[in-house]
């Protein structure tokens, strides 16, 4: 079906779209600080509303709402997720402009949320109010689940399925993560990492000490260092006892779409400002390691005075916030077993583990109807396939989402960010342009999704997620 009527309503509202995004960005919703969320909620279920979608907001406990809204029909029937809120902004000082402001420059728009998630909402709405005022009716159902909790671990959302399951089942699921690569090619994942989010706690005195009694009283921050050490060697090799053991080797099937993804690695040395890749990686075996290489990785360390001003202490206590990326055949709870007994075993007894959130991995196949509507409708709007990631390096809460039938629903995922969007850091912005080429690429993905007939050649597991169950 021609869609040069679907383009131009997209390209006659494109001001209006954007302003709708910039609305959007301006509400701030950091779920980690809990301010405004019940407001943005809000507005992403207005938003759906003007659609014409049937909405529903469930609170489950003291967690924020989950947004639900149901539009189209057909005997196909997806679900679109997304989540509401926020990272933390971290230093406003190292913001071009501030993160709710939601400014435009040269074609970019700036705010926290732009790139993770708010854009790839806002431009998936958009597109099915474009699709029903050029075609008319979705020819399939959409089911919008928008959560508030993704930046916490979603916890509202494992237990959203417990009561409201129906709402969850269907052929196939949209996630909300994506880009375009330095090359300009667009990544569409068929599956995520999983992640195992942890805080390691040690102490020493009650509180902090004069640092004359560091002789003498056992310091917490050179304890917790010294257990960091233990972890990963200093090539960045995961030293964890019996770790990698736990790694599934890589299937022939990925090792064949492995050789389909080549990274731009000059272009993101540039782009991240770095001399080198880990260990001297280059090539297929740094493509291998970002897709299918598990990761520990130090967020964050607290301990003893670091503020402005000469303050010579000897601290109380000492923290370290840890992720690590999970691939075949590691799970949140293998790993914490696995670390509590690596630290043991080296006398660090005294170092509490505190799980903070996790999720498996998802790994889905490419022979899916999401997943076949997503590869072949981005020639022509990007003017080449896109590039198949087997496993985004990310992680999200999938398992959530597709696991409440068997076999779990099979998961897709692409955005309208791209390589400089850097979402979690400082300036998080996307390019107006890829803004409105998604709206054009998910209005194509909606007609697909209903036009496809089953591929008789895929296997009968082919579109089974593994691990999904938390």
């Amino acid at each position: 079906m021609p869609f040069t009527r679907f383009d131009r309503y997209v390209d006659r509202h494109a001001r209006s779209f954007t302003e709708r995004l910039q609305a959007l960005c301006r509400m701030p919703s950091v779920a980690a600080r809990g301010t405004g969320m019940r407001a943005v909620a809000e507005a992403v279920e207005q938003m759906l509303q003007r659609t014409g979608a049937g909405t529903r907001s469930f609170k489950i406990g003291s967690g924020f709402p989950i947004v639900y809204g149901e539009c189209g029909a057909g005997e196909r029937c997806f679900v679109v997720y997304g989540h509401y809120d926020v990272q933390p902004v971290g230093q406003l000082t190292d913001w071009s402009s501030g993160p709710f402001a939601a400014a435009i420059t040269d074609g970019k728009l700036y705010a926290r949320g732009a790139s993770n998630s708010k854009g790839d909402l806002v431009a998936r709405v958009a597109a099915v109010e474009a699709y029903q005022k050029t075609f008319g009716k979705l020819p399939v159902c959409l089911r919008f689940i928008v959560e508030g909790e993704d930046g916490l671990a979603s916890p509202s959302l494992y237990r959203f399925p417990d009561e409201h399951a129906e709402l969850l089942r269907a052929d196939g699921c949209i996630w909300d993560d994506g880009y375009k690569d330095t090359n300009e090619r667009l990544v569409v994942s068929l599956g995520f990492k999983g992640i195992a989010f942890l805080e390691l706690r040690t102490h020493g005195a009650r509180t902090d000490l004069h640092s004359k009694w560091g002789g003498i009283v056992p310091n917490p921050a050179w304890r917790l260092v010294q257990a960091l050490a233990t972890i990963a060697s200093p090539k960045g090799v995961i030293t964890v006892d019996g770790f990698s053991s736990h790694v599934a080797p890589v299937t022939a099937e990925d090792k064949q779409t492995l050789k389909t993804v080549q990274l731009d690695e000059a272009g993101l040395r540039r782009e991240f400002r770095i001399g080198q890749w880990v260990r001297g990686m280059t090539g297929k075996e740094l493509t291998k390691e970002l897709i299918f290489g598990p990761t520990c990785t130090i967020c964050g360390i607290r301990t003893g005075h670091t503020e402005a001003g000469a303050k010579t202490i000897l601290p109380g206590a000492a923290t370290a916030r840890l992720d690590f990326r999970l691939v075949p055949d590691l799970t949140p709870e293998l790993v914490v077993k696995l670390l509590r007994s690596h630290l043991d075993t080296r006398g660090f007894q005294d170092i509490e583990i505190v799980e903070l959130g996790g999720a498996p991995y998802a790994k889905s196949s490419p022979t899916s109807y999401v997943a076949r509507a997503a590869i072949e409708s981005a020639g022509e709007i990007y003017g080449a396939p896109p590039v198949v990631y087997p496993l985004d390096p990310a992680s999200g809460p999938v398992g959530a989402v597709c696991g409440v039938q068997f076999p779990p629903t099979p998961v897709v995922s692409f955005g309208v960010s791209y390589s400089g969007s850097n979402p979690h850091g400082p300036d998080e912005n996307i390019r107006l342009d890829d803004f409105l080429q998604g709206i054009k690429y998910f209005g194509r993905i909606i007609h697909r999704l209903a036009e496809l007939e089953e591929d008789e050649s895929a296997k009968p597991e082919g579109d089974i997620i593994v691990q999904l169950n938390r």
